[in-house]
């Protein structure tokens, strides 16, 4: 019989506990929201969306930040009229599951933590729970969007590109 973690015990993170938080409150479904279980291949997934969308030279050193070294084009934006994540819905479909992977530091180390979800559902885990770096990423590999900590919307992926081109940003 496996016992049930605590999720606020000190081997979760404030971050995790404060996302399953939310989640649980919100009543959100596996299908709405979830995060990759140690069952699922979450290193797969790293490392998947690692080598599609970034350069050697960060897959040999691991950077801290997932928006310096994109491996194909890029767009971005700032100075927006509301902070980047309002814009996400606007972006990728509503009923689309993607990747979200969301930064959190610990003792000088860097972890990313994957989840998988939907839009509306993200966007609600984004505003309660905050970060300082995230990318939502199409589970086709096809796409990637990044916010940093200077609240930049990074796009690369041609389909994401054109999205956030053509958005208009004063909705």
């Amino acid at each position: 019989m496996t016992r049930k973690r605590n999720l606020f015990g000190k081997d979760w993170s404030n971050l995790r506990a404060e996302i399953n938080k939310v989640s649980e409150d919100k009543k959100f479904s596996a299908e709405e929201f979830r995060e990759l279980s140690m069952y699922d291949d979450w290193k797969e997934i790293e490392n998947k969306i690692y080598n599609s969308f970034y350069n050697t030279t960060f897959l040999n050193q691991k950077q801290n930040f997932l928006w310096k070294d994109f491996k194909y084009d890029t767009f971005s934006v700032s100075d927006l009229k509301y902070r980047p994540e309002y814009y996400l819905d606007k972006l990728i479909f509503e009923h689309e599951e993607v990747w979200y992977l969301v930064n959190e530091t610990i003792n000088e180390n860097t972890k990313y933590w994957i989840y998988e979800g939907k839009i509306k559902k993200i966007q609600i885990i984004i505003d309660e729970t905050g970060f300082d770096e995230l990318c939502i990423v199409s589970k086709k590999y096809d796409w990637l969007i990044c916010i940093n900590y200077h609240d930049i919307l990074i796009a690369t992926g041609s389909e994401m590109i054109e999205k956030l081109k053509n958005l208009n940003l004063q909705e």
